[in-house]
């Protein structure tokens, strides 16, 4: 089994403006989600949403430049999860029944295989 990260990108910034109900809903569809993954064996670690903000950082030269505040970044990353599967196309089959697929109609799941190395 190989490892992926799974990020989710272009979410809804505003969810925690949803009524307590709402928010209920959609964090007890995620733990049912993970904890399916974990039964099946495929879950390595559920990850985290990431806050609103941060930087970006690039090297210039010989100096580290900060580009922007990440919340003017166009394509959000909400958060990420790191998953198990036999190849990348079990990863996006798994990575399909997630939750933030069914809640942000706009959002997309990058899945992306993590590179360990060998021994």
């Amino acid at each position: 089994m190989n490892d992926f990260l799974l990020i989710y990108q272009g979410g809804d910034p505003t969810w925690t403006e949803r009524s307590p109900e709402e928010i209920e809903a959609v964090m007890a569809q995620w733990g049912q989600w993970f904890k399916n993954l974990e039964a099946s064996g495929n879950l390595r670690s559920p990850g985290a949403a990431l806050a609103p903000g941060g930087l970006a950082l690039r090297k210039n030269g010989s100096t580290i430049v900060t580009d922007a505040p990440m919340a003017e970044v166009k394509e959000l990353i909400g958060g990420y999860s790191v998953i198990q599967a036999e190849s990348l196309e079990a990863a996006a089959e798994l990575a399909k029944g997630s939750p933030f697929l069914a809640n942000n109609p706009d959002g997309r799941v990058l899945v992306r295989a993590v590179i360990t190395p060998e021994g």
